[in-house]
């Protein structure tokens, strides 16, 4: 099983991926924006192209005694939003070699709970993994039915195939 380290969030290490927001840190969200007093409009777009409604859903996930990397996914056209809610939780990101999942090309961040996320088309992730609590919720947004019409995933079996996130 592969190793890989967690690292910390940053704008610079995290560039190739998509782009990320603390939304609760005001200074810095009022030097991204023309903030209209206490509201920070814009802050990220998202391209949920043009045919299905952009949706949000809730990702519930479970600490685990190890932070195993067995499932693998990309979205083709549309980009993701995540936003840790209730615990800060370790995410996984890559890019695939010519279409193909592999977990040598995953790196990990730490997600600080009420930062905002998002992955760009064609970025592998995966499932979250909660740091403190038994439990964190994530709030999703994706275009509607993307798990269905715009997803390209991989379930590892294989036990020497598979990736464990290092903190």
């Amino acid at each position: 099983m592969r190793k890989i380290k967690v690292q910390k969030l940053t704008d610079e290490g995290f560039r190739k991926y998509g782009v990320f927001q603390d939304l609760t840190n005001n200074a810095q969200m009022a030097e991204r924006v023309i903030p209209c007093g206490t509201f920070y409009p814009d802050l990220l777009t998202l391209d949920f192209g043009k045919t299905t409604l952009p949706t949000v859903s809730c990702c519930h996930v479970h600490k685990q005694d190890r932070m195993v990397v067995d499932f693998l996914e990309y979205h083709q056209y549309t980009c993701e939003g995540l936003v840790a809610l209730d615990d800060d939780v370790v995410i996984y990101v890559g890019v695939p070699e010519m279409g193909a999942l592999k977990i040598e090309n995953i790196e990990a961040f730490y997600l600080p709970r009420h930062t905002f996320i998002k992955f760009n088309p064609m970025i592998i992730h995966g499932g979250q993994f909660p740091v403190h609590q038994e439990e964190a919720h994530l709030i999703c947004m994706l275009p509607g039915r993307t798990f269905n019409n715009d997803m390209v995933s991989r379930v590892i079996t294989d036990e020497s195939e598979k990736g464990e996130l290092v903190l």
